[in-house]
């Protein structure tokens, strides 16, 4: 460690701790007879046929569709048919070992759901999880979806992150924010325009479908010069992203790395 001020690392979920950006906490959606364990052509016909009769952005309206799901049906779900989604999350290589030995703070800040996230295996490695609350009946069974966490609401997160670490609300040295995708930019910014690092990563494979898409994202978040570091979402010992969270590794990355 460079810095007399003490480390955090903030981390987004899907895409960044995880090989995937499709949410595994949705597996629950078998019980209205869609495939939730990953991207499909039916859940997406489903999504694009809500989209058309409710208004909102792509995010609000991703996550109300579900919501609505269990309110127009009045349903609700356990804590059991949330977590069953757990077995389908592939981490990206090294996680669990890179948070087991880990000797900063590590927090999640996630648009995903909270309660999921908090009751997740790896979820004892982090001081803090932010993520879109639950709604639940007088039952404890889980009966909606609360407001999802915006852009806004991702900086909120992070600035009651400092509180918590008594830091002043913009204080953001020695803290690195790691994302892979648009719903990171708002956060990235913050943290990097506050003196902290916006590390970008990606999946290793130029064959993935999604290799073209993430690099777009990545070229459009370092327009403006906010990303700091870029690299594979490798997380194992001695790997460029470990050496740089571990603040072993402080030279910029500005060239095209897709």
């Amino acid at each position: 460690m460079n810095s007399n001020i003490e480390p955090i690392n903030i981390f987004d979920f899907d895409g960044t701790l995880t090989t995937e950006t499709w949410p595994k906490f949705w597996v629950w959606v078998k019980k209205f007879g869609y495939s939730g364990e990953q991207r499909n052509d039916n859940l997406e016909a489903a999504l694009a046929q809500y989209r058309k009769f409710h208004t909102g952005n792509a995010l609000e309206t991703f996550f109300a569709f579900f919501n609505d799901l269990l309110v127009d049906n009045n349903e609700t779900i356990t804590y059991e048919e949330l977590m069953e989604g757990e077995q389908y999350i592939q981490y990206n290589l090294g996680v669990v070992d890179f948070l087991e030995k880990s000797p900063t703070k590590n927090y999640i800040v996630s648009g995903g759901l909270k309660e999921f996230l908090q009751n997740l295996k790896i979820a004892k490695y982090f001081d803090d999880i932010y993520g879109t609350p639950l709604h639940h009946d007088k039952n404890g069974l889980i009966s909606g979806i609360g407001k999802i966490i915006t852009d806004d609401k991702k900086i909120l997160s992070i600035r009651d992150i400092l509180k918590k670490n008594n830091r002043k609300y913009n204080n953001c040295r020695n803290v690195y924010y790691i994302g892979d995708g648009y719903s990171d930019a708002t956060a990235m910014r913050f943290i990097h325009n506050n003196g902290g690092k916006a590390i970008f990563v990606h999946q290793p494979n130029k064959n993935d479908e999604f290799y073209e898409h993430n690099n777009r994202i990545y070229q459009t978040l370092n327009a403006d010069g906010m990303v700091d570091f870029a690299c594979i979402a490798d997380y194992r010992n001695g790997s460029m992203l470990s050496n740089i969270l571990l603040r072993q590794k402080e030279k910029k990355h500005r060239r095209r790395f897709f």
